[in-house]
């Protein structure tokens, strides 16, 4: 038997998932650390999150940025300069509150998108499908 909260984000629509996601990200920045001090490590505009053994990243999965590991800077650099991509590219540390900004744009502007084809839509006239004049 599914979660209720899984049946329920099945059930999203679009818009609701993006405004979802809003709420999640500006909940993250609410709890920022306001020296400013939490890094995340990022590649381009994917976001990591690590298990860690004994102080050690031993493995990494891609998630939002608002779900990624925190750490200090320089261990978010050290961590940052052992990550390559398949085209030789490294891994950025960038501090939490710059990439919870960006994430934060980024789903502004597709819900913002994604509000005005609705709207286009629903000014379109309706199409009548009528068969007998065929």
């Amino acid at each position: 038997m599914p979660f209720p909260l899984q049946d329920q984000e099945a059930q999203l629509t679009p818009v609701e998932e993006l405004r979802q996601q809003i709420a999640e990200i500006k909940a993250a920045q609410a709890t920022l650390d306001r020296n400013g001090t939490q890094y995340i490590v990022m590649m381009g505009d994917v976001a990591f999150k690590f298990v860690m053994q004994e102080k050690i990243a031993t493995q990494a999965s891609a998630v939002a940025a608002q779900w990624a590991t925190r750490f200090t800077e320089s261990d978010a650099k050290m961590i940052a300069r052992a990550i390559k991509n398949a085209k030789g590219e490294t891994a950025q540390a960038m501090p939490l509150a710059a990439a919870l900004n960006m994430a934060l744009a980024k789903k502004n502007l597709s819900l913002q998108r994604l509000e005005q084809a609705i709207s286009v839509i629903q000014w379109l006239p309706a199409v009548r499908c009528d068969s007998a004049s065929e």
